[in-house]
Formats: C-alpha cells, sequence, structure tokens
C-alpha cells in the first residue's frame, strides 16, 4: 500500500474515533497505554501533519495568486 494510501486510511480511521468519543470521555474511555502511547506519538505526528498543512496551504495560496508580471503594464502607452 502507498504512503497516500495509508495516510487517507489513518485519517479515515481517526475520523471515526473522533465521531465516536469526545476529548473528555476518550480519557476515561481508553486504556493507560492507550494515553501513554498517543502522549508519546502525537507530539512527532502533529508537527509533521502540521509542516504538510502550511505547505500545501503556502502552494494554494500561491496557485491562487496571479503572477505580478500581469499587472505590471496596467494603462499601456499613450499619447
Amino acid at each position: 500500500m502507498e504512503a497516500g494510501e495509508r495516510l487517507i486510511e489513518a485519517l479515515e480511521r481517526l475520523q471515526e474515533v473522533a465521531d465516536d468519543v469526545t476529548p473528555d470521555e476518550a480519557v476515561d474511555a481508553f486504556d493507560d497505554a492507550t494515553l501513554q502511547l498517543f502522549w508519546r506519538d502525537w507530539p512527532n505526528v502533529s508537527s509533521w501533519a502540521g509542516a504538510l498543512w502550511r505547505r500545501l496551504d503556502a502552494d494554494l495560496a500561491r496557485a491562487s495568486t496571479p503572477p505580478q508580471d500581469e499587472f505590471d503594464d496596467v494603462g499601456g502607452e499613450g499619447g
């Protein structure tokens, strides 16, 4: 399975968990080992996801901004 497919599957599964329990309920419902693994691993996962999100956001912002040279010749020449 490709990395992209694994990411989509992981996001779908995480969304299912988030839909099933609130964070407050999760603290009470999850066992200590699950909570410890989340606490240990989430900062790295969150950092990676944040970096990816910022990169995509910047790429999308650049794609929606017209090149500057399109506006450099406003008005044209006249006499």
